[in-house]
């Protein structure tokens, strides 16, 4: 089991959380592991939503206040953790910090996006004629990485990102790309680009301000849409058209590695996380590896890099749905659109398990995806790698449960891409007997040669 994950998600993560605190003067109440975000080949960080109440000597605190502290196993540059107040814990073996939200020792955007007043007074310093931002919700966080905000003001809704600063300059780069290519003029072979949300404002500590959009993500419309409908919620096909007419310079950024490259790092964050079937993982694992070396994954094109159904936007209703825009371009770049594709199917394939009320009808929808984007990709490659996608989450799902369901997800997508391998290996000596009777055949109408 891996040791900073068994840390971090044991019974001992306890006393870090009651140390942070105490260096407050507050105490622990309960606590529970809220997400578990395992990097790669790097650190692994843990979220949790925890109580508090009143410590010896400290000021008076409601009992039961919630709060949410971070744990991580990243190697934190001591200027940071000093200066933002992080807590530094270490064994000898193993060095954990531990902050609580909204302080974050990579985003120092994150705490005045978090501050409503503080946000308005940012921005009207920049721009007299800005907004006062009447709210704010947090839509997502991922420690050390990145954050996203609703924030209401009195010109209505936009979105806060807030990314380490030396990110910014890349991030407003993609957002510029789909600009340029939404104002290009058509040709008669190309089809509309998705756009991607505007950037109004740059605030400065990574905060950058976007523009709202009005349709609906992929997710909500399937949840939207009756079980036995779901599978019709929008032709797979438009997907890949979407994909397919994302901003080409894309190709010129820098590239990332896709899910079924990291396969064996997220092999071992998901161990951790369920040390009992080390062996289903540890075989899952070796055997998608073996499928994607010896499948080939298509020219390198403009990917998206995170193309899931909450990242998609539409237009139109039931039937003639179409991809009217793509949410958190921050991976755009150069790749393989099979990865894109497997991406996509991967995380409709645990949607049921992870709301079966909601999405009681989305297998139909993987399905219809699974044969259309193999038209377009070789079928077993885009198994294996959807396989790899659907991994790379388990060790982040929210219950254990709920590890087991994905881990059962991917195995069975795993085994499509083998029953399928099986079947080419089958017909693959017919295809060369009928080749090489082509060729005799063929030999036989050449005159000989004197």
């Amino acid at each position: 089991m891996d040791t900073a994950t068994q840390l971090l998600t044991g019974p001992r993560a306890g006393d870090l959380l009651e140390a942070a605190l105490a260096v407050d003067h507050v105490a622990l109440g309960s606590w529970r592991v809220h997400q578990v975000h395992a990097r790669p080949g790097a650190e692994v960080s843990v979220g949790y939503e925890v109580t508090v109440r009143s410590g010896p000597g400290g000021a008076r605190t409601p009992t039961g206040r919630p709060e949410y502290l971070v744990a991580t196993t990243a190697d934190l540059p001591a200027d940071v953790v000093e200066r933002r107040g992080i807590l530094r814990l270490g064994d000898g073996e193993q060095t954990v910090h531990v902050w609580r939200h909204p302080v974050d020792p990579l985003l120092p955007g994150l705490a005045t996006a978090c501050d409503a007043a503080a946000l308005t007074d940012r921005w009207r310093s920049l721009d007299p004629h800005a907004p006062l931002v009447l709210g704010l919700d947090l839509v997502t966080y991922r420690p050390l990485r990145r954050a996203v905000l609703r924030a209401r003001t009195t010109d209505g809704d936009v979105y806060l990102k807030v990314v380490r600063p030396d990110r910014v300059t890349d991030l407003r780069i993609r957002h510029d790309l789909f600009r340029v290519a939404e104002a290009a003029p058509m040709g008669y072979a190309l089809t509309a680009p998705p756009a991607a949300p505007r950037v109004l404002a740059s605030l400065g500590e990574g905060i950058l301000v976007l523009a709202a959009r009005p349709e609906e993500t992929l997710a909500s419309a399937i949840a939207s849409t009756p079980r036995h409908e779901q599978p019709l919620t929008i032709d797979p096909r438009e997907l890949l058209r979407a994909l397919c007419a994302l901003p080409q310079d894309a190709v010129l950024l820098d590239h990332r590695a896709a899910w079924a490259d990291r396969s064996e790092h997220y092999a071992r964050a998901a161990v951790g996380r369920l040390p009992g079937r080390a062996d289903r993982i540890v075989a899952l694992e070796r055997s998608v590896r073996r499928i994607v070396a010896v499948r080939d994954p298509g020219p390198v094109v403009a990917t998206h890099g995170d193309f899931y159904e909450a990242n998609v936007l539409l237009v139109g209703g039931a039937g003639c749905r179409r991809v009217a825009a793509v949410l958190d371009v921050d991976t755009l770049g150069p790749g393989h659109r099979i990865d894109d594709l497997a991406c996509m199917t991967g995380h409709l394939a645990v949607l049921e398990t992870l709301a079966p009320q909601v999405y009681p009808g989305v297998a139909g929808l993987v399905d219809r995806c699974l044969a259309a984007f193999g038209e377009a990709t070789d079928p077993v490659g885009l198994r294996a790698r959807s396989a790899a996608v659907v991994l790379s989450l388990l060790p982040g799902a929210p219950r254990d449960a709920l590890a087991e369901a994905w881990l059962s997800v991917a195995e069975e997508l795993l085994a499509g891409a083998e029953a399928r391998l099986r079947v080419l290996s089958r017909q693959a000596p017919a295809a060369l007997i009928r080749r090489d009777e082509a060729r005799v055949d063929g030999a036989a109408n050449v005159p000989p040669t004197v």
